[in-house]
């Protein structure tokens, strides 16, 4: 699935697809190229490729619609990751199921930007939401049954209940009978302003790898609860998350992460410049997260050079328990078509 055969029948697939239902089928690309440099000693300045990012989107039928995100990226080799594959079922804007693998719905920014990162304000996601393959602390995919809906009453309410597959389990199985549970609330205010909140819950079996590769020696039960605020106006944007996790075994009293982030821009025609801080504090005791307690300050500009091309420059204050203080400068050229 992760080689060049898995590439070849993915894009013929697609290809495929477009051809025989073109006015039903559409395809779409993103990607980026960032850049780099540090002054850790241990890092090299350097030029990076970022994920090329092939979304699908299929009307099949009456209510019923297909979407498929997979990602080319580099890790030791080039390889292929199915990020999301949803196939959705939707009578009502207020009741809609979904099965397949997707970003797990807690918080704001994982649902709202995906793979391509032309799409986000800034060069990386939060730290709290990086994907797991980039040291993400958080589960934000999930292989499951999903019911959502939205625009309820005047408030303009919107749900998503989630049952998944949990952590340590895999696209295509599970490593125990206890599922994941997500159930998430919000409501969009206004047209700009959006607030909700969210619970997960999962048991992460004795011998699945905790975050730093070292097999958790107890059952783990994992709760979260969290909430967020978006403002997202012609002028402003402003956003802001958290998230309270509590991971109890047996034999030691519960450890409780807490994960956050605030961002604030300000638009000047297709200027934006912008900052954003992210703050981790793990348990000293937690089994299953790195416990690298981290502070991280993003000085930014973003730069619409069209609506699907932009230009971001950064500055990084990056401070973590292990590694101390390092500062970093990056420029990132994001594309989408």
């Amino acid at each position: 699935m992760r080689h060049l055969g898995a590439t070849a029948f993915v894009v013929a697939f697609t290809l495929a697809a477009g051809s025989l239902r073109a006015q039903e089928t559409q395809i779409h690309f993103f990607t980026d190229v960032t850049g780099v440099a540090s002054d850790d000693n241990s890092e090299h300045w350097a030029f990076g490729l970022g994920q090329y990012d092939l979304f699908v989107t299929s009307r099949l039928a009456d209510h019923i619609s297909f979407l498929g995100e997979s990602v080319f990226e580099f890790d030791g080799d080039f390889v292929v990751d199915v990020e999301r594959l949803i196939i959705s079922f939707a009578p009502k804007k207020y009741l809609r199921v979904e099965v397949g693998k997707q970003h797990t719905p807690f918080g704001y920014w994982n649902t709202a930007y995906h793979h391509g990162t032309v799409l986000q304000p800034t060069i990386e996601r939060p730290t709290m939401f990086l994907f797991e393959d980039d040291g993400g602390p958080l589960p934000v995919h999930t292989t499951g049954l999903m019911v959502d809906g939205e625009d309820i009453t005047h408030l303009h309410l919107g749900y998503d209940i989630l049952i998944g597959n949990g952590i340590g389990g895999t696209p295509i199985s599970d490593n125990n009978n206890a599922k994941s549970y997500t159930l998430a609330l919000h409501s969009q205010v206004t047209s700009a302003l959006r607030i909700g909140a969210s619970a997960y819950f999962d048991r992460i079996t004795a011998g699945t790898p905790s975050l730093d590769g070292t097999p958790v020696a107890e059952t783990v039960d994992r709760r979260m609860v969290g909430g967020f605020a978006v403002y997202l106006g012609p002028t402003y944007e402003l956003m802001g998350e958290f998230q309270h996790a509590v991971d109890d075994v047996p034999s030691a009293p519960a450890s409780k992460t807490d994960l956050s982030y605030v961002y604030g821009g300000y638009r000047f025609d297709k200027l934006v410049p912008y900052v954003r801080w992210d703050r981790i504090h793990y348990g000293a005791t937690d089994p299953y997260f790195i416990r690298d307690n981290l502070s991280l300050v993003v000085l930014g500009a973003r730069y619409d050079l069209a609506a699907t091309t932009t230009v971001k420059l950064e500055y990084h204050h990056r401070d973590t328990q292990s590694g101390g203080v390092a500062n970093e400068v990056a420029a990132q050229v994001a594309v989408g078509f």
